[in-house]
């Protein structure tokens, strides 16, 4: 990462201190420096963080107070601490979510798999039920049940952390009465059956953990990513435990690296119990969900 000489340009200033605008032009620089994207725009964001979620005008100058907090902001910024966790929150589809140190961060891939899993949810028999394996903060589960009144969604997860997370985000966006929460390993403690099972396990290839972003390497949750030798342990492992746990016509939903599908869906069709199998393409045109069916 280059290095980054923060607070410099601020804590050099005097008296009433620099405008907001000179104070969002040195954090930009900062942030540039660092190799954060978008550098700007994250200034911004940073300095609204700061602020409490106010937007001062440019010409206007902050407090002692405030100035220390955006400092610190972009000095954590800086060293590759991801902006959501920075704020405690991020979107995801139409709703918000908390976000925990050492939870995975939902990305956008994972809200299409959550717009494809509420595709098919909307089609379920009434009164479905739907798993939502290793959970993480709860977004896969609470999107399935804002989309559909009558579906009960069990979310499980090993870590005790993301499970407190989850239950944070599921209580505050009022599911409690339809999202249960459960410490499993997988499907170790889910003896019910379900119409839709759907996971964004680990898969990422354990050669490729390296070349992940700085940010995602130090500060996210690895075991939510480490998919084993090829990437393949996690997804191979509910492939073939899921038809046990799923009704007769039920929907299997997972989230994969782009080069994983076909390997698969050879496993899969090997099992015999999953038919309709295929891999769908992300917005950017890259193979990333597998979808099967049980007989």
């Amino acid at each position: 990462m280059p290095h980054c000489t923060r607070g410099g340009a601020v804590a050099a200033t005097s008296g009433r201190g620099p405008s907001v605008a000179a104070l969002l032009g040195w954090a930009s620089r900062e942030l540039a420096a660092c190799g954060i994207p978008s550098p700007a725009r994250e200034a911004r964001a940073l300095l609204t963080l700061a602020c409490f979620g106010d937007r001062p005008a440019p010409s206007s100058r902050l407090s002692p107070f405030l100035r220390g907090r955006f400092r610190r902001l972009v000095a954590a910024r800086g060293r590759g601490v991801p902006l959501p966790l920075l704020e405690g929150r991020t979107g995801f589809l139409d709703f918000e979510l908390k976000v925990w140190p050492g939870v995975l961060i939902p990305r956008p891939e994972t809200e299409g798999l959550a717009e494809l899993a509420i595709r098919i949810a909307l089609g379920l028999p009434p009164n479905p039920r739907a798993l939502d394996l290793g959970t993480g903060t709860g977004a896969l589960a609470c999107a399935l049940a804002r989309a559909r009144p009558d579906l009960l969604v069990l979310a499980v997860d090993i870590d005790r952390r993301a499970l407190a997370c989850a239950r944070w985000n599921v209580a505050a966006l009022g599911l409690e009465s339809r999202v249960e929460l459960r410490r499993s390993h997988w499907f170790s403690q889910v003896p019910e059956r379900f119409h839709l099972i759907v996971s964004n396990p680990p898969y990422v290839a354990r050669h490729e953990f390296s070349a992940l972003p700085h940010e995602v390497r130090r500060f996210e949750a690895r075991q939510a990513l480490d998919g084993g030798e090829r990437g393949l342990e996690a997804l191979v492992h509910i492939v073939q435990k899921a038809p046990e746990r799923l009704f007769p016509g039920g929907w299997l939903l997972l989230e994969l690296a782009p080069g994983q599908g076909e390997d698969l869906i050879r496993f899969a069709q090997a099992t015999r119990c999953l038919v309709e199998t295929r891999v769908e393409k992300d917005l950017a045109g890259k193979e990333r969900y597998f979808i099967g069916r049980c007989r």
